[in-house]
């Protein structure tokens, strides 16, 4: 199971740059808005006090349902089966536990393992690295910082974020 087809968003990754002025961002913008294979649309710049800086730091949120769809049940039904081997596993190995009542410890050992699958997809659903990028432009445009902020498709586009937020002299922080 490929790990891409758990998440709905086109963007798994966040890039971010704060700028002290507006004309450094937005120079930031520019540059990395002309770069290919970004496209412009993937380039965000969010100024102090944004009203849109939500929408600006995670635009997909069709795209956020869809990984908690997607992963919630691709991660329960693979749990639920690793759970079904690892019973198996016991009954074959003749535990006397598991053997007084084979169907009631394999069925919760079961869903010991879907619970299993659906805690680690609400994990990847959250995104905690997500929150390092967010916490930081959050604080800095609350403190009158400018920010630019890119949703890179794949790591070759995330790499060439980083590389010119940084050329452009900002302070650049990233998610995985």
């Amino acid at each position: 199971m490929s790990t891409m087809s758990l998440f709905g968003e086109r963007s798994l990754t966040l890039v971010a740059a704060t700028f002290r002025d507006p004309d450094s961002a937005s120079r930031a913008a520019s540059t990395l808005r002309d770069r290919r294979p970004l496209r412009p649309a993937q380039v965000q710049l969010v100024s102090p006090h944004d009203p849109d800086l939500s929408r600006k730091l995670e635009p997909e949120q069709a795209g956020i349902w869809h990984t908690l769809l997607r992963s919630h049940l691709k991660l329960g039904i693979a749990g639920l089966i690793a759970g079904l081997l690892v019973g198996g596993g016991l009954a074959a190995a003749g535990m006397p536990a598991f053997l007084s009542s084979p169907g009631m410890a394999l069925v919760a050992i079961g869903m010991f393992g879907m619970f299993g699958g659906m805690l680690l997809a609400g994990l990847l659903s959250a995104r905690p690295d997500h929150d390092v990028v967010i916490n930081s432009v959050r604080d800095s445009t609350d403190v009158g910082y400018w920010a630019v902020v890119a949703h890179p498709a794949d790591q070759e586009q995330a790499k060439l974020a980083e590389e010119t937020l940084e050329r452009a002299g900002g302070d650049v922080v990233r998610s995985i």
